[in-house]
């Protein structure tokens, strides 16, 4: 589906889900490089700015959380520069976008805001408003972990490891979008000043200081998911330790057990201490209870129970 807004000299093509005819459209209308349109359907894994002197051609990914599937996956965002005209390309991941270009389209406010002065203007205010709105899709990541923090010292390990996973592997996620944008950013910083004479130093610094703040953000969250999992692991560490430590304790009380168990279990009838006795069953009960109680109370004197 491909849909255009002009707004003077300014115009910005939007192309979702393209196929073959948005690439015959743009070849028809553009002055586009072979390889850049054959890189333009399928999916570009690595992040890029390549200047094609008249434009540029951009690809960006951006982060996209699956609440259903509870992940963090990256979604990718084609761009062709002009200097009066924006060509953004991607699949239907991006409702942000959308709902630019649909305010863009219904509210004159609002285009004149976004196609102001020149295509290259308009793409640092898009870029500014997708990278911004990664920071209300951090909050879960916020809230998760204030959750798994509220939980962490009511004897619920075991489960709060299956939790800190899926919060670590949406830090994942994110990070592997995030990271390469920067660098993908200063290199607008160094190209677009050939498409446009106008000076946009404060807005790529805008868009480049949004990008470094969400990243912040996630390191912040990175570290602190990080230090609940030391502390969670040392928790299971010291329960488990405990739990075995009572377990060897019992283990031991009842060696004693089983070794008079054994003695007086053997066919050694004649000589065996108590067997001839009309109470010998109940003095070797005994003395089995003795030695259970001194071991416990030796145990607990010494603090291993």
């Amino acid at each position: 589906m491909i849909k255009e807004i002009k707004n003077g000299d300014i115009t910005w093509v939007n192309i979702v889900a393209p196929n073959k005819s948005s690439v015959h459209f743009l070849k028809a209308n553009y002055h586009i490089a072979p390889n850049v349109l054959k890189d333009f359907i399928p999916s570009i894994k690595r992040p890029k700015v390549e200047d094609y002197g008249e434009y540029l051609f951009i690809v960006i990914h951006f982060p996209i959380f699956n609440p259903e599937a509870r992940a963090t996956t990256s979604t990718e965002l084609d761009l062709i520069l002009f200097r009066n005209t924006l060509i953004t390309s991607h699949c239907s991941y991006l409702p942000e976008l959308k709902r630019v270009f649909n305010k863009c389209e219904k509210e004159i406010e609002v285009k004149n805001y976004y196609m102001q002065k020149d295509a290259v203007c308009m793409l640092y205010l898009i870029l500014d408003k997708l990278i911004d709105t990664r920071m209300p899709m951090l909050d879960h990541i916020d809230d998760h972990i204030d959750q798994i923090e509220a939980k962490m010292f009511i004897g619920d390990e075991r489960k709060l490891l299956q939790e800190i996973a899926y919060v670590k592997h949406d830090v994942i996620g994110f990070r592997k979008s995030l990271k390469p944008q920067r660098t993908v950013l200063e290199s607008l910083s160094h190209f677009t000043p050939k498409i446009s004479p106008n000076d946009y130093r404060r807005e790529i610094t805008e868009v480049i200081g949004s990008n470094i703040k969400v990243w912040n953000t996630l390191e912040n969250y990175k570290e602190m998911i990080e230090a609940l999992e030391q502390t969670n692991e040392s928790i299971f560490s010291h329960r488990l330790n405990d739990t075995m430590k009572i377990l060897t304790a019992f283990s031991v009380m009842v060696l004693p057990l089983t070794l008079i168990a054994s003695i007086f279990g053997m066919n050694t009838v004649m000589g065996m201490p108590f067997m001839q006795q009309d109470h010998g069953f109940e003095l070797i009960l005994l003395m089995m209870v003795c030695v259970s109680l001194f071991s416990f109370f030796f145990f607990k004197y010494k603090k291993w129970l």
